[in-house]
């Protein structure tokens, strides 16, 4: 054999160093041709895997032809359900222990509100010393006097509640308003002024031996009456709340009319049993009430007890300054 036909080259060998592979050169019709040794060993090539790693390879990898600014839309958004989808965090378990509420559904007890401090119980008492008129009264809402630049307040209650003696002891005038120990005596609107700035109206009573027309010319000024500031609703410690009065509750809050429950003749009961009476009425009260002020106040018109306490009630009612 000669050189011109087959040339062997072979590398030195080392132990430390792995011999390149071997290459091998023939003759075909005259051209030399260079063949790869076939080893098993596979070629990687930057960006390419070979054949016998595409099986492998992982379903969510991105393809090297995108960075990941540039991914399709179709790889970047996938839908909440799909299997492929691992940034998608699971959904937590429903929990079965029931949230509390941050507020009850309805109230335990009224709201505390502080009291009339001593300069307000003063300046009260003198203004309601003012000198007190009688205006005009009323039978129909045309007759109703067209005083609407100054605040005003309302009486209303049961008949023989005391709304006529408690006017008359709030302005220290005991015949301004005429009073009689008979139920229904009052069956007119009697509209009374203090001082030219506080008009104060008595209506007539309800219930038992009231007049059959007082629902509808009443509902009609509460409810058109510009200038009332409040309403007071007398009630009897003694007797309680009655259905007339919660059914005048029920029209008031459905009316959006802001009203103050006050008890009359508390000098009638003792201190234990008026305080007694009290609790179990404001606990009637905050079941269902809806404009009612949470300040109960209890007035005797013969001791003159809690009366400064309601004259800065109104006062405060009709924003006077006094």
């Amino acid at each position: 054999m000669t050189t011109s036909d087959s040339v062997i080259a072979k590398a030195p060998t080392s132990s430390s160093t792995r011999a390149p592979p071997t290459r091998r050169s023939t003759v075909h019709r005259g051209f030399p041709t260079t063949k790869p040794d076939r080893s098993d060993r596979p070629i990687r090539i930057e960006g390419l895997a070979p054949p016998s790693l595409k099986a492998n390879r992982p379903t969510t990898s991105k393809s090297p032809a995108f960075t990941d600014q540039q991914q399709p839309q179709q790889q970047q958004e996938r839908p909440s359900g799909s299997k492929n989808n691992k940034s998608s965090s699971p959904t937590p378990p429903t929990s079965t222990k029931p949230v509390p509420e941050k507020f009850p559904k309805k109230l335990q007890a009224f709201p505390f509100v502080p009291g009339a401090t001593t300069g307000e119980l003063t300046k009260a008492h003198k203004f309601f010393f003012s000198p007190a008129e009688f205006v005009k009264s009323a039978t129909n809402l045309s007759m109703i006097p067209d005083n609407t630049m100054i605040p005003e307040v309302a009486f209303v209650g049961r008949s023989n509640i005391g709304k006529s003696s408690l006017i008359n002891g709030l302005v220290n005038r005991n015949g301004l308003v005429k009073t009689s120990s008979k139920p229904g005596h009052t069956r007119m609107m009697n509209f009374f002024k203090l001082g030219d700035k506080l008009s104060l109206v008595d209506m007539p009573g309800y219930g038992w031996k009231s007049r059959d027309e007082w629902g509808g010319m009443i509902v009609s000024y509460l409810q058109n009456r510009k200038n009332l500031r409040r309403i007071y609703i007398l009630v009897d410690p003694s007797h309680g709340l009655k259905e007339s009065d919660s059914q005048i509750m029920k029209l008031l809050d459905s009316s959006g009319l802001s009203y103050q429950v006050v008890l009359t003749k508390m000098d009638r009961l003792s201190k234990t049993k008026y305080s007694a009476a009290k609790a179990e009425i404001e606990a009637e009260l905050v079941k269902g009430a809806i404009c009612c002020f949470p300040l109960v106040l209890g007035v005797s018109s013969k001791t003159k007890d809690g009366l400064d306490e309601l004259r800065a009630a109104i006062v405060k009612a009709g924003q006077l300054t006094l």
